[in-house]
């Protein structure tokens, strides 16, 4: 029996891919182990899934922030998380190792470099991250979610593993999901956190407006509550029921999303978060545009009748 272990924390884009991939490999019979960060978000993505993840002392990247206190203090997690890491190899014994990029990856890179354990790290964007980079350098095998991968040489493109789609009956989903919305109601999902709240939200809700044909079902709100044809609902960590009840899905451009939002083939807006280092998710929305034949990108300093006329359109 292989011993493997994956590292993958930090997101839910980091991580999904992760468990689907380990537990296929499980499915063929191999020892799989999981190694996250310690932001709470990670053990209950993991714990949702029924694995119980080795925790590493780290909660951010050096890189990712100004604040000279918690540069500092990060930079003293990475150490400790080196020898967290290297402790458990030595007791796990791994005969492969599988980094799903982000900051996380890095003390796993290292340690697999020096104990000569092979080390495979994939990349779920079309941009190479700061780990990614330094894991071609050091000889580390990439494999990539698409199939462009700028910032590196030498990939192979396999695609993002994504949790298998399970299309459920209508009325079964919006009886999960809570709803009660009319039979035959055109449905649009709006999915990512950072799309509930701030200049965007509102966008989002005046296009709501000028839509009243459509109900629009918003996810990762904290309270469920309605407001006309806008529907608010929890956080879905089994999505089966959200996207079986989408006509229309308005999303942010994750890579990992993407690949999911393509494994169910429904019609999307995406709104890449232009925040996102070294502008990956317009490069991420673009390269999807290409893959999907029924999806649109849409820029947030637009207008929420442009917004409006795309769902319409689709």
């Amino acid at each position: 029996m292989r011993n493997i272990l994956i590292a993958a924390g930090g997101t839910g884009g980091h991580i999904f891919p992760a468990i689907v991939f380990g537990k296929k490999l499980q499915e063929q019979g191999a020892n799989v182990s999981w190694l996250c960060g310690s932001r709470q978000l990670e053990r209950t993505i993991y714990n949702a899934s029924g694995i119980e993840p080795v925790i590493l002392p780290l909660a951010g990247s050096p890189m990712g922030t100004g604040n000279p206190a918690k540069i500092f203090g990060r930079i003293l997690d990475v150490f400790r998380s080196l020898r967290r890491t290297s402790g458990y190899v030595a007791d796990f014994r791994p005969d492969e190792i599988y980094l799903f990029g982000g900051y996380i990856s890095f003390a796993p890179l290292i340690v697999a470099k020096l104990k000569h354990i092979p080390v495979t790290l994939h990349e779920q964007n079309t941009v190479a991250g700061r780990v990614t980079r330094l894991a071609a350098r050091m000889g580390a095998s990439i494999i990539t979610g698409w199939p462009v991968c700028e910032g590196i040489k030498s990939f192979t493109y396999t695609g993002i593993p994504v949790r298998e789609p399970v299309r459920i009956a209508r009325n079964e989903a919006l009886r999960l999901l809570g709803l009660d919305l009319p039979e035959g109601a055109k449905i649009v999902g709006v999915a990512g956190g950072s799309l509930g709240s701030g200049p965007l939200s509102a966008m989002l809700k005046s296009a709501a407006v000028m839509c009243p044909d459509y109900e629009f079902v918003f996810l990762s709100s904290k309270e469920r509550r309605e407001d006309g044809n806008m529907h608010f609902i929890p956080a879905q960590w089994d999505m089966n029921p959200f996207y079986s009840v989408c006509d229309v899905l308005v999303c942010r451009a994750g890579g990992s999303t993407l690949a999911e939002v393509l494994k169910w083939g429904m019609p999307a807006v995406t709104i890449a978060w232009t925040g996102a280092a070294e502008n990956h998710q317009v490069k991420n929305a673009e390269e999807f545009v290409k893959l999907s034949a029924n999806s649109c990108m849409f820029n947030e300093n637009d207008s929420p009748e442009r917004l409006a006329e795309i769902i319409r359109s689709l």
